[in-house]
């Protein structure tokens, strides 16, 4: 089905496209069947998708499928009226309300899942005998694995699929070992007891709005042409809703970047673009001129994306190399410093704040697990913590080891441990170090250093939550650690390769790397 006739198929006389969204659009205007654009970083693919949806005929039904609501958002600005932009969520809420005329306009109930599993844990404190932290432990396993099982449409009649959930996405479960097991087996219990729940009292949350539509096998709203956004970045249970949007000779245009493909820790699937051509078999066109990237940046990058292009006429970009006690000196309102841990990025902030330069961690979801193991370890207070702290960290070395699948596996987790360990041990010295020894002090001081509102003077992001993000200058910490030790197999490695692209591609014209150092050296000035 062609969706452009050609007396409605002129690009903007104000936009020149470039050879490769030429090739877009001529696939759109004249082709057949679906297509999966792989856009590289700073490729201006929103605004090539923006292009072709105002040359949509305006009597064709069409949705634009973004990644979030900000983005959604954003898109109805520049959209025309005729196309609808929404998030995959919306579409499964859509589904639901069609269907189920009685929910009115209820909106998602985000206490569902939370309140089913104080069920189930209620219910097994009266089969084992465990110490209170471990039911705190057990909650939280609980959630997570309820979240990825939805997410990957695990089949949980397998025990052993829910058990591999927590080793694929590092998750802590109690250390009780039968608890543990009971666990696994209690969310096939929890996806039936939250189908119950919808069905007699119309209760739903953000993950039913995906996950009801297909178990129920419902109507999804049918579109003439569907694009999606940030496609890589789909997870299972998306990508089921995305391909039942379009109508019976309707078309649909995926766009994403698989060397971005960093969000595998949400449930996103790897391999998401690659299963969309198998699936559709949907021609892929390439879109890998970089508008955001200088020259010398792309050089780079080509290391690790042959494909990416510098854009005519870009300006050559500055490479820097400094070393870690610089820092201070070099940065200027506006920069992002990245990292592919936390830790370097929690002591390199908290030395900024103590030099008065106003700095910000993103992430506020990385304080609220601090702010969890905190409560855990220093509910007496903090007067000893570094002989608590050191004896967690060797406990929970030695129940990685013992459960882990393989030594690979075990350092993975390790690693993310450590990293979390390291960040509080850093915050912890730190309050103790200003003369306070409560757990609220140092809870107090977690909540107000990890942000995710904008405004702060320089921002300390890990490379995954830099995704989408740019600056004009662009601080890489200790580059040397990627990629992580750990990444010993093929899937391992494609994914830390991911995030060495993502790293190097988010800088507009400065790009430094900070290496880590041992011993103090003299400050030279940028």
């Amino acid at each position: 089905m062609s969706c452009l006739p050609p007396t409605k198929a002129k690009i903007l006389s104000t936009f020149q496209p470039s050879h490769y969204q030429q090739a877009i659009f001529d696939f759109v205007r004249s082709g057949t069947g679906d297509g999966v654009v792989r856009a590289t970083a700073g490729a201006g693919k929103t605004t090539t998708l923006v292009e072709i949806a105002k040359q949509l005929p305006s009597d064709l039904d069409a949705v634009f499928l973004a990644f979030n609501t900000h983005t959604a958002n954003e898109l109805r600005a520049r959209l025309p009226r005729h196309v609808r932009a929404c998030t995959v969520h919306s579409l499964g809420r859509r589904s639901l309300l069609d269907r189920f005329s009685q929910l009115g306009k209820r909106d998602p109930d985000t206490r569902k899942s939370r309140l089913l599993i104080k069920e189930s844990i209620d219910r097994l404190k009266l089969e084992f005998a465990v110490p209170s932290e471990q039911w705190l432990q057990a909650e939280k396993y609980l959630q997570e694995l309820l979240r990825f099982s939805v997410a990957n449409l695990t089949d949980t009649k397998v025990e052993e699929r829910v058990a591999q959930l927590a080793v694929e996405y590092n998750l802590t479960a109690p250390a009780d070992q039968g608890l543990e097991v009971q666990c696994h087996r209690e969310v096939r219990q929890l996806l039936r007891r939250r189908l119950d729940v919808f069905q007699e009292h119309g209760l739903y949350d953000y993950e039913d709005m995906l996950y009801l539509p297909i178990v129920l096998k419902l109507d999804i709203p049918k579109y003439d042409f569907v694009f999606v956004d940030e496609a890589q970045d789909l997870s299972a249970v998306q990508l089921e809703l995305v391909l039942k949007a379009v109508r019976e000779g309707g078309r649909r245009l995926f766009v994403g970047d698989e060397r971005q493909a960093i969000y595998g820790f949400t449930g996103a699937d790897a391999d998401s673009l690659a299963r969309i051509v198998e699936r559709t078999g949907a021609t892929v066109l390439p879109l890998s001129v970089t508008y955001r990237c200088p020259r010398s940046h792309v050089a780079l990058a080509q290391q690790l994306a042959p494909e990416i292009e510098a854009a005519p006429g870009a300006p050559e970009g500055k490479i820097h190399v400094i070393k870690e006690a610089w820092l201070p000196r070099w940065v200027r309102r506006g920069d992002l410093v990245i990292c592919r841990y936390t830790a370097p990025l929690v002591s390199n902030c908290l030395a900024l704040l103590q030099q008065q330069i106003p700095a910000v961690v993103r992430g506020m979801d990385i304080g609220r697990d601090l702010l969890e193991m905190a409560t855990q370890l220093f509910a007496g207070g903090l007067n000893g913590w570094e002989e608590q702290l050191g004896a967690y960290r060797i406990a929970e070395e030695a129940r990685i080891r013992r459960r882990a699948a393989n030594e690979i596996d075990a350092e993975r987790q390790i690693a993310v441990r450590s990293d979390l360990l390291d960040s509080l041990e850093v915050l912890t010295a730190e309050v103790v170090r200003q003369g306070h020894h409560r757990l609220a002090n140092l809870t107090e001081y977690i909540a107000d250093f990890f942000s995710d509102k904008g405004g702060a003077p320089v921002v300390f992001s890990t490379i995954h939550r830099a995704k989408g993000k740019e600056a004009d200058r662009v601080f890489i910490l200790y580059p040397d650690n990627m990629p992580a030790v750990y990444a010993r197999t093929a899937a391992a490695a494609r994914g830390e390769a991911c995030v060495q692209f993502v790293a190097l591609t988010r800088a507009k014209k400065d790009l430094i790397f900070v290496e880590q150092q041992r011993s103090e050296m003299a400050v030279v000035q940028p």
